[in-house]
């Protein structure tokens, strides 16, 4: 399966059957700029989509119907609406996204869990984060920064974050 986001005006989610080019489902991702999608690589049937001012967990439902696409607005609670440019899935469901303010939000059932911020509770990054990686062989996330700086985040760690836990540990590379 193969999933794409059409741009202005109508920002829609395109699921297709690639190896026959037949469109499976569609709908309206968001009503402004959607920068990412992407397919759990842990759950079947679970994607993501991310950009301006929002974050949309997405599950394909078997209804009597047939095939849809069911997609769930990421709450940001208190927190001050991001932009959010990057985002990983981690082994356990949770979704680790970038803010503009330069901190990681940890996400679990499209709310905001924690908010991830470096010891002493000084933002991840000075501004927006731009880009998240997570390599599963180490279990480790890169976080990289329109400051310039990439660090090195334990993502079990990251994963075991309790709300008001302050600062993680990380590493500068």
């Amino acid at each position: 399966m193969l999933a794409s986001v059409g741009s202005s005006p109508d920002y829609l989610l395109t699921l297709w059957d690639w190896a026959s080019g037949a469109t499976l489902l569609r709908c309206k991702a968001f009503s402004q700029e959607v920068y990412a999608v992407r397919f759990s690589p842990h759950f079947a049937g679970s994607l993501v989509t991310c950009g301006t001012g929002h974050i949309r967990f997405w599950r394909m439902a078997d209804t009597f119907t047939g095939l849809k696409l069911q997609g769930d607005l990421g709450k940001f609670g208190s927190l001050e609406l991001s932009d959010v440019a990057a985002f990983v899935e981690l082994p356990d469901g949770q979704v680790l996204s970038s803010s503009e303010s330069g901190s990681l939000l940890l996400w679990d059932g499209g709310l905001v869990k924690a908010v991830i911020a470096r010891p002493g509770g000084a933002p991840c990054h000075a501004g927006p984060v731009e880009v998240l990686l997570h390599d599963s062989q180490s279990n480790y996330v890169v976080s990289g920064g329109g400051d310039g700086v990439l660090r090195l985040w334990d993502a079990a760690r990251l994963a075991d974050a309790e709300p008001g836990e302050g600062g993680a540990a990380c590493q500068d590379i």
